[in-house]
């Protein structure tokens, strides 16, 4: 008999009390992985909720970063609110939180206060500058995050020219992606050696991570050469004669070759200046120009047809209407339709991560807020009484 697939996180419990972007992310990957999580929310929501939101209550910035999940109203700023922590965390396996260090601590519901409930307990926390040094207690995003960490800087050209962000939300976002899998590391460990523990990641540790390459560069020779359109004329993308772009990744000698047929200029590869990739980079600039006025002569279907045809890495340059209609997102389950019972339906971005035997997919749309705030807490061995008790309080109220 075949079992029935499943997620590889399939009855992991997770407590999210995570705000804005960063930490809801990484526990969006954890939902698609399997993860039931609930979402701890305030009065009134999570600022997230609010972001972009549209007539019909639709908000891109919430569906992305919280689908899948359930939500609870808990005012921590009360004690009874407090205490329901308390009594909840014994049933879940994470505890993931983003708030500024010290938060936690504060309200005693910090990883040293919640292991003690829960000694195999994992506590994931996410932050702007780390828990350590003399910024750990600073407020940040990410925008300021991307500013520290040198990327602005890099992205702008180098130093001595005018800083350009990244997309926004950058840093959020492979800050999320580490805080996810740190989480599912510490899981790996529990489950082999029977202990939970902290795990730690901020926005300048993620930007750190995804510069390593240039960073360690710098850190050996003291250089940073900074964003080039082209750094290499074969590596780049050219505006075809219908206005549309094409990008081309022939980064050795045979996609060069190939390129040259392909591009109905098999004299390049003749020719003494662009002859090997040592002669390309020093004639960079003269190819460039080659190449940007071949490509003009033509529109971006004739090249690209062209192009596949020799078998040589490339791509049209889209935009997201572009994305939407193209077939290789959709195969692949990078973009989906799901059904929600507030919004309808809705197409979404899909799991980024497959996996054959424990399947990943997204559990749904975003909650409503406190939604599932009984079901929670009565699965948690809350009675009716206690529970009335705590929408009289003010405990769990949603507004």
């Amino acid at each position: 008999m075949i079992p029935t697939p499943h997620g590889a996180l399939d009855g992991i419990r997770v407590l999210d009390f995570t705000r804005y972007q960063q930490g809801p992310y990484a526990t969006v990957l954890l939902s698609d992985m399997g993860a039931r999580v609930v979402k701890v929310e305030e009065p009134g929501g999570e600022p997230g909720r609010a972001n972009g939101r549209q007539p019909d209550g639709f908000s891109a910035y919430f569906e992305a970063h919280d689908r899948g999940k359930q939500s609870i109203t808990l005012d921590l700023r009360m004690p009874e609110a407090r205490d329901a922590v308390r009594r909840l965390v014994p049933h879940f396996d994470v505890v993931v939180e983003n708030f500024r260090p010290g938060a936690m601590e504060h309200w005693g519901l910090g990883y040293e206060d919640l292991r003690a409930l829960k000694p195999d307990l994992i506590v994931a926390s996410g932050s702007s500058w780390g828990r350590e040094g003399p910024w750990a207690q600073r407020p940040g995003f990410d925008h300021v995050g991307q500013a520290l960490s040198g990327v602005m800087v890099e992205q702008g050209g180098g130093p001595g020219h005018v800083p350009h962000a990244l997309i926004g939300g950058f840093a959020d976002q492979i800050g999320a992606m580490l805080l996810a899998y740190g989480i599912a590391c510490a899981l790996v460990v529990r489950e082999r050696e029977g202990i939970g523990q902290h795990v730690d990641v901020s926005l300048i540790g993620a930007m750190t991570a995804v510069q390593a390459m240039p960073i360690t560069r710098f850190l050996r020779t003291g250089e940073q050469r900074g964003f080039e359109e082209r750094r290499a004329a074969t590596y780049t993308h050219y505006e075809c004669a219908d206005g549309r772009y094409v990008a081309i990744a022939a980064n050795t000698q045979a996609f060069w070759e190939r390129l040259c047929d392909a591009l109905e200029r098999p004299d390049l590869r003749e020719d003494a200046r662009f002859v090997g990739p040592f002669e390309r980079d020093r004639n960079k600039l003269a190819l460039v120009d080659i190449l940007d006025a071949q490509f003009r002569t033509q529109a971006s279907t004739h090249w690209t047809e062209r192009i596949a045809a020799a078998d040589v890495p490339h791509a049209p340059v889209l935009d997201y209407a572009g994305l939407a209609e193209h077939p290789q997102f959709w195969a692949n389950g990078y973009l989906q339709e799901i059904d929600t019972p507030n919004l309808g339906r809705m197409r979404v971005p899909g799991p980024a991560v497959r996996m054959s035997a424990t399947p990943t997919r997204v559990q749904g749309g975003g909650p409503e807020l406190g939604e599932h705030t009984e079901s929670v807490l009565l699965g948690a061995g809350f009675t009716w009484d206690e529970v009335a008790a705590l929408r009289a309080s003010g405990a769990t109220r949603t507004v």
